[in-house]
């Protein structure tokens, strides 16, 4: 357990610091996830080697599946980055955090589930948190506009709906192949997906972004989800969402505030609390359920 815990916290430290890079790197989001899954998905091509897991699927349906999931993944990340790009990192990763908001409607439709009044009152509460960070402001360095703050939740919400969706369609196929090939090729269909996106740019990198890309490729991607794997073989499911729920953010800000000296409001903090909170009080009613 311990050690399980330790990669759980490891992966959740990886995914979390990945938003990050939206500040790091100054071209397009289109280029940084473009760099982040091909790099990703070369890396994971070889971890399948090393642990001797098939690559290949045998089922033609499956393909379509993670072709369509893949480019899902691909616009998920373009708003997420997208949104820390055009206001902070703590703004996209609390933005993001809403997808309870989502998932309580749209799971009803996937699945035979019934929605249910507790969570229409959890997702009253998200959207009180969604305010409270739409009509707050910031301090630090760079100070941002409401409209910097409203364009950047816009965004944020984006990548919470699209990642809602996802985990909706992943849910549904996930079961039947490992999940390491199912990351694999997600990562490689939207890294796919943007070329043409991606051509439209200049492809002009500094030896310092391309190592950035690096990190943000191998470790913040390809690792995170190595560790993640390894650690759901002690910690159960349960477990693992209430400290991605939980923490994932609270990396975040505090590598934000260490790095690059982003102080949130305390306003974008308390609609932060509320919506971590609700997501950490919804993963547990769902485990006992």
């Amino acid at each position: 357990m311990p050690g399980g815990l330790i990669s759980i916290h490891g992966a959740i430290l990886l995914f979390g610091t990945a938003g990050l890079f939206g500040k790091f790197l100054s071209f397009d989001a289109v280029l940084i996830v473009l760099g982040r899954t091909l790099i990703a998905f070369l890396a994971l091509v070889l971890v399948h080697r090393l642990m001797r897991v098939p690559v290949l699927l045998k089922e033609q349906k499956s393909w379509i599946w993670l072709a369509m999931t893949g480019g899902i993944l691909a616009v998920h990340w373009i708003g997420f980055f997208r949104s820390i790009q055009v206001s902070s990192v703590a703004i996209g990763l609390l933005s993001f955090s809403s997808y309870p908001l989502f998932t309580t409607f749209l799971e009803p439709m996937f699945f035979p589930e019934r929605l249910k009044r507790k969570n229409i009152f959890a997702v009253i509460a998200v959207m009180g948190g969604l305010v409270l960070i739409a009509t707050s402001g910031s301090s630090g360095p760079d100070s941002l506009t409401r409209e910097q703050v409203l364009h950047g939740l816009s965004w944020g919400i984006f990548a919470s709906f699209s990642f809602t969706v996802l985990t909706l369609l992943n849910r549904k196929h996930v079961q039947h192949h490992h999940p390491l090939t199912v990351a694999c090729w997600q990562n490689g269909f939207a890294a796919l997906v943007l070329i043409p996106l991606a051509l439209k740019h200049q492809w002009q990198f500094s030896p310092e972004e391309i190592g950035l890309m690096l990190v943000l490729g191998l470790f913040c991607t390809a690792s995170g989800h190595v560790l993640l794997i390894n650690g759901l073989r002690k910690v159960s499911v349960q477990l693992t969402s209430l400290l991605h729920a939980g923490l994932e953010p609270v990396y975040g800000i505090l590598f934000a505030l260490i790095l690059l000296s982003e102080v949130p409001s305390l306003q974008t903090l308390l609609g932060g609390v509320l919506i971590v909170g609700v997501s950490i009080l919804m993963s547990m009613k769902h485990g006992h359920e």
